[in-house]
Parts: structure tokens; C-alpha cells; sequence
């Protein structure tokens, strides 16, 4: 296993298809109701764990690029300047500079955000409300665990939201719920903390802070943390008959309603999961449907096919580490038509008495090579 500078683009380009693939399947509450959300999640994981595994193993099948690829490396590998000893600045050096100091900004801004956050809770004090506290007494009980949970009561909040990695704080909206829908509530927020998706959450905001620059990565963001609350949803309302199942949703349509009445739904804080975080309609409406349509017994039913499904997952992620994509360069003078690949198992190099090095691939002469300081000419072993 080796790792290049092509093994590298490669595994973003194909982390990309893995994101848009994962966009479009869960646009289809057809899917979601047949195969459940673990094909998704599988999914997810696949993408990230391609993205920043980026190995090229042996033999593996190289897709060759004559014309694209090569001129995109000519742009990365072409010099700007010379500082001191002679040390050459490419456009390539310039651009890993600024992906390096975006990602380090990227990462502050994510830990002022959360100390921030941390401070302006903390600052509020705990609601002694005893029909606020009596209900999530309960809802600890029921669940088995041993938490202490503070919830806060504020006007500045404008939807019910829980943050905390240990020790978790939900914050409500200074709204009148009945008991239903004050439970209902609680009991989103609280399925959030038992499914860890605080720490989800914190993985995904991560690896944004260090592709910054990759839309692509944004929007597997965004979809996670719809699929987070479809997740919530379906866990929390799979065992619920159809009047409760209205009434859950009446609470979320509440909250809604409420919001838009202060403010414009915004973005969930990146440390929080929060029971309403877009104004996306069609978001709203997929959640809405699949509470309604969802049944629990079709995971049991479709089992078969969700093992299908995700074995099919998984032979495709190993599959796409069959695959590089390198340039192909055109031969010189009297082989210019001749196209060729050039990798380690079938090039080398040989020092010539003036500094340069002759390129031999295939057997065969190819040119001479004034500079191998730059990929593919680094990787080629020197005879």
C-alpha cells in the first residue's frame, strides 16, 4: 500500500459520488421505508472512512487521463517563485498552505463556538418547574440510565435543542406545552443523548473543518443531520399507534409554528441536535410522512434486503480501492502519438552522465527528464 498524490485525488472523487449517492437515496422515503436507515449510515461511514483512507494497493486498476489530468497537474506543479536556497514554490504548495490555515481556523472557530455555548448555558440557571422536572424524571427512569439532565427555559431559545457530551443540558422555549407534548419533546432530545449524536455530530462538523473546501463534505453534513432526526423520529414513534404517532407530530408542528412566530428557523449551533433545525419544507414534510407511513415490523419483513443491500454497500466501498486515476503523457518528437502509462511497476528512470534522466517504460526509451522532483517521475525507481 502506497500513498500518492493520486491515490489522494482519487479518494476524494470517489468520496464525492459516495455523498451524492447518499443525497439522492435519502430524497426517496421509499427507501427509507423498505431498507430502513442503516444502508444510509453505511453509506456515510463508507464515504468518510474513503475519504481519509487514502491508499493506493497493488495491482490496482488505473484509470488513464490524457488530457484533463495532465493538464490540471501541469497547473498544480507549476513554479511561482524561488525563496531561499533555491527552494521552488509551486502552485501545489501554495494550495496545501491555504487548505492547512483554513483548516486550522475552521477548527478554532469550531472550539470558540462550543466555549461560547458552554459559557451562555451555564450562565442560565436550571428551570425548577415540576411539571418540566416530574417528566423528565420519568423519561430517565424508563431508559435506565443514571444522568443528571439540566434543562433551561429561556426566550432567547427559539426550539427545543440539547447539548453536552456528558452532561447533557435541554433547552426549551419559553412556550406552553401540555404535558403530551412537553414529553413528546423530552423525549426527542433525550433520544438524541442515548444515540450519541452529539458525538456524531462532532465527527462531521471535524471532518468539515478540515475539507472545508470540499462542497461535497457540506452537504454529507447537512444529510446527516437530517438522517439524525429522521433516525429520532422513527425509534421514538415505531411503536406508536396512529393517534399518538398524530400527536407527536403535533408537538414538532407546534414548535414550528412558535418559532416562525419570533424568528426564522436557523441552522442548528454545531454542538447542539435540535428537534426543528431547517426551513427546509421538503425536509419537514419527509419527516412528517415517514412518521406516518414508517412501520416497524417492514425492518424485520425486508431483512433479507437490507443485508442485501448493505453487502452490496460494502463490495462496492472495497471495489473503489481497485481504482487510481493518473495521467498519461504523450510521448515526444517521433512517438508523439504513442500514449503511455508511466507507474512503478512499468518505468524507471536512468541517470545520464549531464544530470537528466532517460524514462524507460514498457522496455522502451521514452524521453529524457530534466527534473524528477515531481510525481509520476519520484515514484519511479532510479537504475
Amino acid at each position: 500500500m502506497t500513498v500518492t498524490t493520486f491515490s489522494v485525488i482519487t479518494s476524494i472523487l470517489l468520496c464525492n459520488v459516495f455523498f451524492i449517492v447518499i443525497a439522492l437515496l435519502r430524497k426517496r422515503n421509499s427507501f427509507i421505508i423498505n431498507f430502513s436507515l442503516i444502508p444510509l449510515i453505511l453509506l456515510i461511514v463508507s464515504g468518510i472512512f474513503r475519504l481519509i483512507y487514502f491508499v493506493e494497493f497493488p495491482n490496482a486498476i488505473v484509470i488513464e487521463s490524457d488530457k484533463i489530468f495532465p493538464a490540471i497537474m501541469d497547473i498544480f506543479n507549476k513554479q511561482l517563485f524561488t525563496v531561499y536556497n533555491d527552494i521552488s514554490i509551486h502552485i501545489h504548495d501554495l494550495l496545501i498552505a491555504v487548505w492547512f490555515i483554513g483548516g486550522i481556523y475552521n477548527l478554532l472557530k469550531y472550539v470558540h463556538q462550543s466555549i461560547s455555548l458552554y459559557h451562555s448555558v451555564n450562565a442560565i440557571s436550571g428551570t425548577h418547574d415540576p411539571r418540566i422536572v416530574s417528566c423528565m424524571d420519568e423519561i430517565i427512569a424508563k431508559s435506565y440510565k443514571n444522568t443528571k439532565v439540566k434543562i433551561i427555559q429561556s426566550r432567547e431559545i427559539t426550539v427545543p435543542m440539547i447539548t453536552g457530551y456528558f452532561k447533557p443540558v435541554i433547552c426549551l422555549p419559553d412556550i406552553t406545552f401540555s404535558d403530551d407534548e412537553l414529553k413528546n419533546i423530552l423525549i426527542h432530545e433525550w433520544t438524541h443523548y442515548l444515540n450519541k449524536d452529539a458525538w456524531a455530530k462532532f465527527s462531521m462538523y471535524f471532518l468539515c473543518s478540515l475539507f472545508w473546501w470540499n462542497p461535497f463534505v457540506h452537504l454529507l453534513r447537512r444529510e446527516l443531520d437530517h438522517i439524525l432526526e429522521i433516525q429520532c423520529d422513527l425509534s421514538i414513534t415505531s411503536q406508536m399507534d396512529e393517534q399518538r404517532r398524530i400527536s407527536y407530530l403535533e408537538s414538532i408542528l407546534k414548535v414550528i409554528r412558535e418559532a416562525r412566530n419570533i424568528t426564522v428557523l436557523h441552522t442548528t449551533p454545531m454542538n447542539c441536535a435540535a428537534l426543528v433545525s431547517t426551513n427546509n419544507t421538503q425536509k419537514i414534510e419527509q419527516r412528517f410522512n415517514l412518521v406516518l407511513e414508517y412501520n416497524s415490523s417492514s425492518k424485520k419483513q425486508h431483512k433479507f434486503h437490507i443485508l442485501l443491500m448493505c453487502s452490496m454497500i460494502l463490495l462496492t466501498f472495497l471495489a473503489s480501492y481497485k481504482l487510481v486515476i493518473q495521467p498519461v503523457y504523450s510521448a515526444p518528437a517521433q512517438s508523439q502519438e504513442e500514449i503511455f502509462d508511466i507507474n512503478p511497476e512499468n518505468s524507471y528512470l536512468i541517470l545520464n552522465e549531464n544530470g537528466t534522466y532517460s524514462l524507460y517504460a514498457d522496455g522502451k526509451y521514452r524521453c529524457d527528464i530534466p527534473n524528477i522532483d515531481i510525481e509520476p517521475f519520484s515514484l519511479l525507481p532510479v537504475k
